[in-house]
């Protein structure tokens, strides 16, 4: 139990703290008209940054990407022929350079972005996507107004631009990136991939959105059967070539035989003609068996590429009118009211606090 003297230092302790917060309470609401004229303020700062911000819009496209099938069990034998002709028929095991979320990483390639935006804006002007996005936003209006960077055009050749022409691009990619665009899988374990872009151009967020994504799609089913298309194409060439070698002996050897049914008396010319009709028969034979292993491994090829080639299917496209993004006037007002409030409340505080210690 606690004795008469620990009650009392209690008692005292309370006494105290209930003055304190009744000092402080008068001292705050005597500097009433300080604190409101502060928040107020803060409530109108906050009221025009909303109407200093540009409403931007967005625009997104949603897709599905199904990597190709691996043909495991086939490819063995398929090596294996393949291989006596000297084709790398390739094997579907392994890592692709896009493979996993390597394609998002791709997506936010500077290289790319420079790619999309050297692109022209419509078939109605000359004007690429960079010069449109250069107009349409207040953050660099501004160069208009420059002697020399006001007067420049962006080339649609990248290797036509001036050092300057890509020290702009540069800092138009980094806004790009940092600030308006973001490109992430729906669902880690699904292959839906949401691309957003927001700029503050309805047709111009619409326009790049659908422009990085289908140089994506297209690069990214390119890499992927880049090899086995090397491999289609190398036995069909094989294949064209034995099937014209196999032409000109079956050419060769029916003149060959019409010209041993011809009566010749010379028993040496028989036996010559004889001798090259065995010839061109053997090689016919031989070069028919190597044609029909060249098409099995072609039809195979075929096959395997058709297998490993990626499906991707665009979901939903960005239609107008885009979403608009503007910050909500009574969260921005409420906020600025807040803030200034609370820093009122502290400055008050630290100047009574530093004037009792002096």
């Amino acid at each position: 139990m606690l004795d008469g003297k620990s009650l009392l230092v209690q008692e005292s302790s309370m006494k105290e703290f209930v003055l304190q917060i009744k000092y402080w309470y008068k001292y705050f609401t005597k500097n009433w008209l300080f604190i409101s004229i502060m928040s107020l303020s803060g409530a109108l700062i906050g009221f025009l940054f909303v109407f200093s911000k540009p409403i931007n819009y967005s625009a997104k496209i949603t897709f599905i990407l199904e990597e190709g099938k691996s043909n495991a069990s086939g490819l063995g034998n398929l090596m294996s022929l393949a291989g006596q002709f000297g084709v790398d028929v390739g094997s579907s095991s392994g890592g692709s350079i896009l493979s996993g979320d390597n394609i998002l990483l791709y997506f936010k390639s500077p290289s790319l972005a420079k790619e999309v935006l050297l692109t022209r804006f419509d078939s109605t002007t000359n004007e690429s996507i960079a010069d449109v996005y250069i107009k349409k936003h207040v953050k660099f209006k501004e160069w208009s107004k420059n002697d020399v960077i006001g007067k420049l055009k962006f080339n649609l050749d990248e290797a036509s631009n001036s050092r300057l022409h890509d020290s702009l691009l540069q800092k138009i990619t980094q806004n790009i990136l940092v600030n308006q665009f973001k490109v992430n899988r729906v669902d880690k374990k699904a292959g839906f991939i949401e691309v957003l872009i927001s700029t503050e151009d309805e047709q111009l967020s619409k326009k790049y959105c659908e422009r990085i994504v289908a140089r994506v799609v297209e690069r990214y089913i390119n890499i992927k059967v880049e090899r086995q298309k090397l491999t289609v194409e190398k036995l069909q060439q094989r294949a064209d070539s034995i099937s014209f070698l196999l032409r000109q002996k079956t050419f060769s050897g029916a003149s060959l035989q019409n010209n041993s049914n011809i009566m010749d008396i010379n028993p040496l010319y028989k036996t010559n003609t004889t001798v090259a009709v065995e010839t061109t028969l053997r090689d016919k034979t031989l070069l028919s068996t190597i044609f029909a292993s060249v098409i099995q491994n072609l039809e195979m090829a075929k096959f395997t590429l058709s297998q490993e080639t990626p499906v991707i299917q665009i979901i939903d496209y960005p239609v107008y009118p885009l979403k608009k993004e503007k910050y909500s006037k009574v969260v921005s007002i409420f906020t600025g009211f807040i803030v200034f409030l609370i820093i009122s409340l502290i400055y008050l505080f630290l100047k009574k606090f530093f004037s009792r210690l002096s």
